[in-house]
């Protein structure tokens, strides 16, 4: 007879193999909905911009909107709903997105569709650092970074699959059937995570010191990261002359490489520790923008890419594992994670920008962002001081 797959209140991890696959796809599959959600609207600006009939820049604001509230929101609400179990959260999260997508998709105009793209980053937010306390919980301890790792998988194939496909659908037959789709999906998706099993907290230990300089490291790595990945497409065309058509071959090329990063961090992160994970995912990271101020033609710079993409990926499961075993609160230490993300999301965009402005320099741009790398594994040992 086959053994029934049923949860444990006895461990933190559930008691057979299929239980936590289904669970990990489930959280996989709720990452990749999110995380392509929050970046549709760069491939359907224009469409979005004339049909509520604003300006490009205008529609663009959904986006910025889109990263403050997820910043600043994300922390709040998981600090006050701490009293409830995470898969519970992450469920009620995506039901949650699933409605404000299909009031995205149903806005009569531009304020209707900033509310629902609030609504949407509340619940992104929320459901992004409690997927990845729920994966981590589901499993032993000795494989909590390719769990982790599992879930940002979702995340880079959004990149990679999910914005393209968005983009073309959204050309075939509109912005607002794109987002039903994201809706629907989510919607059977909360369903499945309705019957996520029970997972167990750890017996909650003071948080150690330290804390704060690993959430420095991720704001100091995205800065750099997003100085030079929100103009990625002008060091592109710069670097190797690639158009819209080449960029989305590159964004596809960034994706698929990212996860093979994430899940290669998972496993070393299991195997010899978060720290040496983090440190080689930001020196990747470093050599592959050092390496693209002075690149020239294409195969170079794919080579790049890919290598900026391998490194970058695999920076955000050591990073989880570390505050998970950080101690205190540790589904709001993963939501001010993804705050500082966030931050540096918009830092580097702004710094990015300036230094553009400034001297028109992409191998500047790429120098500087380099640097910003380095800083971070300056960070980490830093941190390792600490303590």
């Amino acid at each position: 007879m086959r053994r029934r797959c049923t949860s444990t209140r006895a461990t933190t991890r559930w008691a057979c193999e299929p239980l936590k696959a289904r669970a990990l796809a489930i959280l996989a599959l709720g990452a990749f909905v999110v995380a392509a959600d929050g970046t549709l609207v760069v491939g359907l600006l224009r469409q979005i911009a004339r049909s509520l009939e604003v300006s490009p820049a205008t529609a663009g604001q959904a986006l910025t909107v889109f990263g403050v509230v997820y910043a600043v929101g994300a922390p709040l609400i998981v600090r006050a709903a701490r009293a409830v179990r995470p898969e519970r959260l992450a469920a009620a999260a995506l039901a949650l997105f699933a409605v404000a997508n299909a009031a995205t998709a149903a806005a009569p105009s531009y304020a209707a569709l900033l509310g629902a793209r609030i609504l949407a980053a509340a619940c992104a937010g929320v459901f992004m650092p409690t997927a990845a306390l729920v994966a981590a919980r589901a499993v032993g301890e000795e494989r909590r970074g390719r769990a982790l790792a599992v879930v940002v998988g979702g995340s880079s194939a959004a990149i990679a699959l999910g914005v393209p496909l968005g983009t073309f659908v959204g050309g075939a037959i509109g912005w607002r059937a794109v987002f039903y789709a994201v809706a629907i999906a989510s919607a059977v998706i909360a369903a499945a995570a309705i019957s996520l099993p029970r997972t167990e907290a750890p017996p909650t230990v003071p948080a150690r010191a330290g804390v704060l300089m690993t959430l420095v490291t991720t704001l100091v790595w995205a800065t750099g990261s997003f100085t030079f990945f929100t103009y990625v497409a002008v060091v592109l065309a710069r670097r190797a002359s690639v158009g819209t058509a080449g960029l989305a071959a590159f964004l596809l090329l960034f994706g698929l490489v990212g996860i093979a990063g994430a899940a290669a961090a998972g496993r070393l992160t299991d195997t010899r520790g978060s720290r040496a994970a983090l440190v080689g995912g930001l020196v990747l990271v470093a050599a592959a923008l050092a390496g693209l101020a002075a690149a020239a033609g294409r195969t170079e710079t794919a080579a790049l890419v890919a290598l900026y993409a391998l490194g970058t990926w695999a920076i955000t499961p050591p990073q989880q594992h570390r505050l998970l075993g950080a101690g205190g609160d540790t589904g709001f230490l993963l939501s001010l994670n993804a705050s500082a993300l966030y931050g540096g999301v918009a830092l580097g965009s702004g710094l990015g920008g300036a230094i553009l402005a400034a001297t028109g320099s992409v191998a500047a741009l790429c120098g500087v962002a380099a640097g910003l790398e380095l800083l971070a594994v300056v960070s980490v040992w830093t941190e390792r001081m600490t303590r």
